[in-house]
């Protein structure tokens, strides 16, 4: 080897040993410090790229498990929404069939029922998670589920999940429960609970006297055609027709059942000695009186009486001497059974109607001799009390008569008088128009209701007239022999299409909230599967670009002695020239 001053061979293979070591460790630090054998493209071009594509997917599929998370939640409000509906729905069913119960006051029913709704109502409006609803509208919500990539092109994946419209309007599932009342059309438009029932009208003289200890009974037919006794305890000395009527009135027993009214002449005067019973009930209370077991009629004796061992005093109306004792001072007019009706004020609805039942007798089960009258409002070209004899209920046959109430004589805004008067109206034209084609329970030419007459036709007509202060309805009979008033009523609740429609409401709920648990679980399952993918792509990664620390460990400590021992090689190789110095001295 040639000794040179300007050529240090050795050093330079020391120097180019130590660089490559150093090269090598520096690699290895970077592989400890970031825990990547590939943390560059330089490290590895092809496997960097597929880790960072990798990368990509897994920050995706992260960010829609958290988008899953959050459709989740909107899920989860609807669904519970769903359930507290249906629960609403559940408590309305459950005060409509106490409705039926005639002990119970069907106004606060309804005040129950109406609660309920306005509660669905609001539950619909609030079942919103960050402005999404699900329960307020129609059509579908469209959740991401996932991202595909497919040959370099990404593609998103939607769940659609239905929106349930549980609002309680025309267009929504809960339609059946916007109008729902357990209130029939006579509740809704009759200003007061007994309106439309048949009052008996009892005179009172100065020989009233009822003691305490007495016991008063009232005799009544249910609907079943069944004799009915109420009795009411006396537990003050009653001599006149004011202090009966208030004590009846505050009677607990009588007053859930019954009312007595004082009598007015006119307007606001009252009669002197005159007044009313009547039953407040007009679906337990077909009529005052008992049934004859022998014409099967009812008979009109012996509707108040005193019990036989109640002691002395009393009131009376009947001579009968096998009867209870009669109460002295009390005496039916029999002339005098009527019907008043008291509208509320406000319009009626095209399609409301009114059933008035009369007889020409007081047999109930003789149908042969009982007539219907019915008033319906119509939207077309009829005048208030024009026949409408193409209606399907119209027959002369069984004695079943519609008349017209044109809806533009009681909408728009009325009063309860309006209504009246039109209803009266109705009634003695209608009945005119009846007896014109021979038809009705009067002779041929004869009308069945005469507006304000105190004329008697027996077994025929009844007197209409509507009081112009008060706006009262008053049908009564004119003649004793045999013409009865039955009912004055509207629409009655059917309680088989309440069910109905409450059937209707819980099904559609129930649906709606079980489509919202079967989308949450395809959520909940969407989003496991793809938290264990992220899983799964991570080790992926891992095993592409990730460091082995104890391979890079040992290469480490054998880089280090490689780089001491580089650098010890060439710190000798630096001493060559010095032994050349030698050679010149």
């Amino acid at each position: 080897m040639v000794s040179s001053i300007l050529t240090n061979n050795g050093a330079m293979t020391a120097l180019q040993s130590l660089k490559s070591t150093q090269k090598s460790l520096l690699n290895t630090q970077n592989r400890i410090s970031t825990g990547l054998k590939v943390s560059t493209a330089k490290d590895n071009a092809a496997t960097w790229a597929v880790a960072t594509a990798m990368r990509s997917d897994i920050a995706n599929t992260k960010q829609v498990s958290e988008n899953l998370s959050v459709s989740s939640s909107i899920i989860g409000t609807a669904e519970t929404a769903a359930e507290q509906i249906a629960d609403a729905v559940k408590q309305i069913r459950t005060k409509v069939t106490s409705a039926q119960n005639p002990a119970v006051d069907k106004a606060q029913v309804q005040a129950d029922i109406d609660g309920y709704i306005e509660t669905i109502k609001s539950i619909v409006s609030a079942a919103s998670f960050k402005g999404v609803n699900l329960v307020n509208g129609s059509g579908t919500q469209k959740v991401l589920t996932s991202v595909n990539s497919v040959d370099g092109v990404s593609t998103a994946a939607y769940a659609d999940v239905a929106k349930q419209n549980l609002n309680v309007s025309a267009d929504g599932l809960l339609s059946g429960l916007k109008d729902l009342t357990v209130l029939s059309r006579a509740d809704q438009t009759f200003a007061k609970a007994n309106d439309g029932t048949q009052k008996l009208e009892i005179s009172v003289d100065a020989g009233l006297s009822l003691k305490a200890g007495n016991i008063m009974k009232f005799k009544y037919v249910d609907q079943t055609n069944s004799d009915r006794t109420l009795e009411v305890k006396v537990t003050k000395d009653i001599t006149d027709v004011q202090t009966l009527t208030n004590y009846l009135n505050a009677d607990a027993t009588f007053s859930k059942m019954f009312q007595a009214d004082r009598v007015y002449t006119s307007g606001t005067t009252l009669d002197a000695d005159t007044l009313t019973i009547s039953a407040k009930n007009r679906d337990v209370v077909q009529s005052l009186g008992t049934i004859d077991e022998a014409t099967k009629a009812v008979t009109y004796t012996n509707v108040v009486t005193l019990d036989a061992t109640s002691g002395a005093g009393g009131l009376l109306k009947s001579a009968d001497p096998v009867g209870p004792p009669p109460v002295t001072g009390l005496a039916l007019d029999a002339d005098k059974r009527r019907i008043d009706v008291s509208f509320v004020d406000g319009p009626l609805q095209v399609g409301d109607s009114f059933e008035l039942k009369v007889g020409s007798n007081s047999k109930r089960d003789d149908v042969a001799n009982q007539y219907t009258w019915k008033l319906k409002v119509v939207d077309g070209s009829e005048d208030t009390g024009e026949l409408l004899v193409g209606d399907p209920e119209y027959s002369n046959t069984n004695r079943t008569y519609v008349i017209a109430i044109a809806a533009s004589d009681v909408t728009g805004s009325k009063t309860g008088a309006d209504i009246a008067a039109k209803i009266k109206a109705a009634l003695t034209v209608g009945a005119t128009n009846v007896a014109s084609s021979g038809k009705g329970m009067g002779t041929a030419g004869t009308a069945d209701f005469v507006a304000d007459s105190a004329a008697a036709v027996a077994v025929e007509s009844f007197n209409v007239k509507v009081d112009t202060t008060t706006g009262l309805l008053s049908i009564s009979t004119l003649n004793a022999t045999g013409a009865e008033l039955y009912s004055f009523n509207s629409s009655k609740t059917d309680y088989n299409v309440l069910l109905k429609n409450i059937d209707n409401a819980e099904a559609a709920v129930t649906n709606a909230a079980a489509s919202f648990g079967t989308a949450a679980t395809r959520i909940d399952l969407q989003k496991d599967f793809l938290d264990k993918l992220v899983d799964t792509l991570n080790t992926g990664l891992g095993a592409l670009v990730d460091a082995d620390m104890s391979e890079e460990a040992a290469r480490l400590q054998a880089l280090q002695v490689q780089e001491q021992l580089g650098t010890q090689a060439l710190s000798i190789a630096n001493q060559a020239p010095q032994s050349i110095l030698r050679l010149f001295q």
